[in-house]
C-alpha cells in the first residue's frame, strides 16, 4: 500500500484554501452580525421584504391566477385551489371557474359539476350539483333577470327558481359570462393573502447569520465551516512548528 506523504507544499495549500473559506465566513458573519446588532436603530423589525427569491427560501408560494371574471366592478378570480371576491378568500375549489354571475342580489359561480350560490358579501348560501337535477359537465353561464342559464353540450338549459331545477329550452340566449383581466393593482392584494407583509428583513438576516435559511443544510454547513477552522488550526500550527525547527 503506497504510503500517503504529507508535504509542507500540501499544508500550505490546506491552510490557504481553509484560509480562505473561512475569511469568507467571517465576513459574513461579521455583515450580518453588525446589521443585528442595530435592528432597532434600523428599523429592521418592521421593514419587510416579499421577494420572490426569499419567500421561496421560506416556502411561502404564490399561486398563480387560474380564471378572473368581473361583475359590476367587482373581481371573482381563482388563485391556486382559492377563489376570491376581490382580496377576500370565499372558498376553495380545484376546478376551473366556468363563469360568475349575479342572480336576485346573489352571486352564482360556476364550476363545470356545481354551482356555489354566495351573498354579495362572500357568505355560503348553497351548493347545487347534479343532485339535484342540474346537468353536468357546464361550457358556460349565463343570467337574464331572475333567469339562470348553462350550456352543455351544445344544449341550453334554463332555471327559474334560483339553480333548483332545470329545464331544456330552445331560446337563442347568448349572453354568456366571460373571463376578463385583472389590474395589477388588485392582482397584489390578492397576492398578500399568501405572503402577508412578507418575511422581516430582522428575521431574514438572523437567519442568514446562523445559517437557519438553509433549512437542513444550513447545520451541515455549520460543521463544514467548523471542521475548516480546524483544519486552519492544524495546519497552522503544523507550519508554525516546521518553522521553528
Amino acid at each position: 500500500m503506497k504510503k500517503i506523504r504529507i508535504t509542507k507544499k500540501s499544508i500550505n495549500q490546506i491552510h490557504k484554501f481553509t484560509g480562505i473559506a473561512v475569511c469568507i465566513f467571517l465576513i459574513h458573519l461579521s455583515i450580518t452580525g453588525i446589521f443585528l446588532n442595530h435592528t432597532e436603530d434600523l428599523g429592521l423589525d418592521e421593514k419587510y421584504t416579499a421577494s420572490p427569491l426569499v419567500l421561496a427560501l421560506y416556502n411561502i408560494a404564490i399561486p398563480n391566477k387560474k380564471e378572473s371574471f368581473v361583475l359590476d366592478n367587482r373581481f371573482i378570480s381563482r388563485f391556486g385551489n382559492q377563489v376570491f371576491i376581490d382580496n377576500q378568500p370565499v372558498i376553495k375549489n380545484e376546478n376551473p371557474i366556468i363563469g360568475a354571475v349575479f342572480l336576485n342580489q346573489m352571486l352564482v359561480i360556476a364550476f363545470p359539476n356545481k354551482l356555489i350560490l354566495l351573498t354579495q358579501k362572500g357568505e355560503l348560501i348553497e351548493k347545487i350539483t347534479s343532485a339535484s337535477g342540474m346537468p353536468v359537465n357546464i361550457e358556460r353561464l349565463g343570467s337574464s333577470g331572475n333567469r339562470l342559464y348553462l350550456k352543455v353540450s351544445n344544449q341550453v338549459w334554463e332555471s327559474i327558481d334560483q339553480a333548483q331545477s332545470w329545464t331544456a329550452t330552445d331560446l337563442g340566449f347568448n349572453s354568456w359570462s366571460t373571463e376578463a383581466g385583472m389590474p395589477d393593482e388588485a392582482t397584489k392584494q390578492i397576492e398578500v393573502y399568501f405572503s402577508g407583509k412578507g418575511v422581516s428583513l430582522e428575521q431574514f438576516l438572523l437567519d442568514l447569520h446562523n445559517g437557519n435559511i438553509f433549512k437542513g443544510f444550513g447545520k451541515w454547513f455549520l460543521d463544514i465551516v467548523g471542521i475548516f477552522l480546524l483544519l486552519l488550526s492544524i495546519s497552522g500550527f503544523w507550519i508554525w512548528i516546521r518553522r521553528r525547527r
